[in-house]
Formats: C-alpha cells, structure tokens, sequence
C-alpha cells in the first residue's frame, strides 16, 4: 500500500496521472493531506469518487496513535508520545511568547527510533536504534502538534528543529524529503528549519549540495577530540579535523553560518582549559555557539554546569569574538529537554 503522508505534490500528481487521472487531482490530494491536514477521503470535498476508491483500495495515511500528551508546568514544553506501528518515539512542542505578540511554537521532531550514535550524555542512545521513521512519520509529528495548538486556540508550527530522537542526517532521505513538504505545504521557512547532527561528514556534504537556506546545527560538546570521543564515539570514525573542514566546506558552498551545540557538564567539558580550546577552534570562522546547560540523564552520571561555569565559558568564548548564546532551558519536568527524551511509556 502506498503511504500518502510520505508523497510529495510531484509524487501525487504522479500517482494520478499513472493510474488514469488528472494531474491536478494530484495535487488536490496534496493539499487535504499536507496543507489542510484533513486526514478523512470524506471530507475531501472536490475529489471524484472513483479517485477516491482508487485511494481507498492502493494507499493509506498511515498516521501514529497518540499514546500520551504531557505538559510542563508553565505550559511553555508539550511532549507528545506517538507509536507508528509500534515503534514508540517522543516529539517535544516548545512554546514561546515573543514581545511583539506573535506566539513562535518549535516542535522539536524526532527521525528515527532510538538511535545508533551513542552518545555519552544522552538517554535516546541507551536502547539502541529500532528503526528510521518515514517521511509520513516526521510530517505526522507536525500534524499531531498543530492539532494541539488548534485545540489550544493558538497559532500553528512555526519553526522545525530536527534534534528530538535519532541522528536526522542517518535518515537523510526521508529527513529531506520532509523539509520540502514542510518548506512548501505548511508554510515554514528555511530559515525557521533546523538540522541537527552529531558531525557525519559525508551526509554534511550532501547536503550543502542542496544549497538550501535552512541552519545546519552541530553538535560538538568538546574542542577536544579524545574528550569528544569520549562523549561521542562518532568522533572515533569523524574526528574533528574532518568535521571543520566539512563545515568550512558547507559555509562556502550556502553561505549559511553553521551553528556549534556543546552541551555543558560540570567538571567535565565545561573548564577554562575546555573553552579555551573551543575558543582557538572556532575564532575568525564565523560561527555561532549555542551553550546548552547539560540536562540530568539519571544513567549517565553527568550533571549540569553550575551557572557561574555557564557564564565563564560563555565569557571567553567572547573574548575571541565568537558569537555566543546561552539556551533557555525547557521541558525538563517532563523529560523533554536536549538528550532525555526516551519514549518510555511507563515514565510519560
């Protein structure tokens, strides 16, 4: 059966006209799907019926079961709990309330279940990788939000960040694919379109290629490579020579500035000796740092840097004139701050 929620507007206009409809039928079926997000062939008001049987009996919207909804107590952090096919994964809706009035919701999407990296820090890692999501489940996370925020009374998604569960440049395909329906049917800008990734070369390089105008974020959490891999064993196999390089290449090719994440734990990444190096290794490069407070994993015996090391880092980094931001910190009474999500049903 064919997953409508994975297609594109090419794909389903290709799909009609392959099976003896008009192309614009295509693209009628991608705006109930992507657009309207009308997920019922009935109430897809303009589509003839024998499309619509044609659909009934070839494909499906394969949609997730929402298993739980939490929410922080400001209301500012909603975790949404989704089983595709029994593959349970966690999505993160953050919720912001700009001076100018606007409301900016960031939803956080997961792209795969589990994942394979990793990493010290993080709780994703501790049961492996199940499986990458399709496109259709990336897009679904979106839908299930704006469902929320419809209920709510509140404006749509505004901006994607691709850093809840899994390694999004490991799924690059389906990941792609989803920017463009993103980009297109749901109206959000590049700009407002985050990637994230631990640092795979190959996958980086591709997609500078695409030249597209979204953030490339990275995460690196030490300027050091036998702390960072240590940390992150992806580093074993891209040590950080390959890794700058590959993000001098991607600056030159979209000029677009590339974002550094380093999460900071206490007395392990977060010293003078720490920011110094990470100062000498980003200075007159053009990046941005975004210093992330590390958020308590129980099994990883890490805890967060004290506020007073936070503002000593950051102040270096300053001192060679790198762009320095420290992140608000949210979610974490629902366990859906950076590295705790772990889509454990007994604990959301």
């Amino acid at each position: 059966m064919i997953d409508l929620l994975s297609l594109d507007q090419q794909d389903m206009e290709a799909l009609a006209v392959a099976n003896g409809f008009p192309k614009f039928r295509g693209k009628q079926l991608y705006e109930w799907c992507h657009k309207k997000e009308i997920f019922d062939y009935g109430a897809m008001t303009n589509l003839p019926r024998d499309f619509i049987a044609f659909l009934e009996a070839n494909a499906v919207m394969k949609r997730g079961e929402l298993i739980t909804v939490k929410t922080s107590g400001q209301a500012d952090a909603v975790k949404f709990l989704l089983d595709f096919d029994g593959a349970l994964i966690e999505t993160v809706l953050l919720r912001y309330h700009t001076k100018s009035g606007g409301d900016r919701n960031t939803l956080c999407v997961s792209t795969q279940a589990g994942c394979a990296m990793g990493c010290k820090f993080c709780a994703t890692a501790k049961n492996g990788l199940s499986r990458n999501l399709t496109t259709g489940e990336i897009i679904d996370q979106v839908n299930f939000a704006n469902a929320y925020l419809r209920q709510n009374n509140s404006e749509s998604v505004s901006n994607i960040v691709y850093m809840g569960m899994g390694e999004p440049l490991a799924n690059y395909d389906a990941v792609w694919r989803s920017i463009g329906i993103l980009n297109h049917a749901k109206n959000i800008g590049m700009r407002r379109i985050t990637v994230s990734t631990c640092g795979l070369v190959p996958a980086i390089d591709r997609l500078a290629a695409e030249h597209a105008q979204l953030t490339l974020a990275v995460s690196l959490h030490s300027a050091n490579d036998a702390l960072r891999q240590k940390l992150m064993p992806i580093a074993k196999k891209y040590p950080l020579d390959q890794l700058m390089e590959a993000l001098n290449r991607y600056m030159a090719v979209t000029k677009r500035r590339v974002t550094i994440e380093y999460a900071l734990f206490n007395r392990v990444n977060d010293g003078i000796k720490d920011a110094e190096e990470l100062g000498l290794l980003l200075e007159h490069k053009g990046f941005h740092v975004n210093l992330i407070p590390g958020n308590p994993v129980a099994e990883t015996g890490l805890e967060t840097s004290p506020k007073r090391r936070i503002a000593a880092f950051a102040a270096i980094l300053k001192e060679h004139n790198i762009e320095t931001s420290i992140r608000e910190s949210k979610g974490q009474d629902v366990e859906g701050a950076c590295g705790q999500l772990r889509a454990n049903h007994t604990n959301s």
